[in-house]
């Protein structure tokens, strides 16, 4: 498990190209985060492989906004074998959702704030 917290914003001077990092054995992600920059870094499948990744907890609204919607392709790969997702707040599934999360059961914690 890879547990992610950043509550400070995003500063980048500059985006430097890199290889794409593979994450082999990584099975559960939680990025409760900030800025959507850190998801985005490890959803992209041209920034991470993760090919067990099987639980993934962060606000749905991120996730939303990261994945356009549930229309990007570059994030579909790596959302692919998540089983288990975990909501920090308020989830609104689109239509075609199960497309986007073919292996998914669904979990919800709204937040109290």
């Amino acid at each position: 498990m890879l547990l992610l917290r950043n509550f400070d914003k995003y500063k980048a001077d500059y985006i430097q190209s890199y290889s794409i990092i593979q994450f082999s054995h990584l099975i559960s992600l939680d990025m409760m985060v900030q800025n959507q920059y850190y998801i985005e870094q490890f959803l992209l499948d041209t920034k991470t492989h993760v090919p067990r990744l099987i639980e993934l907890k962060l606000f749905y609204s991120h996730l939303k906004n990261v994945t356009k919607n549930f229309t990007r392709d570059a994030t579909r790969h790596n959302c692919a074998h998540i089983k288990r997702l975990i909501c920090y707040d308020t989830c609104d599934y689109p239509k075609k959702f199960d497309h986007y999360f073919p292996s998914l059961n669904i979990v919800s914690y709204p937040s109290s704030t």
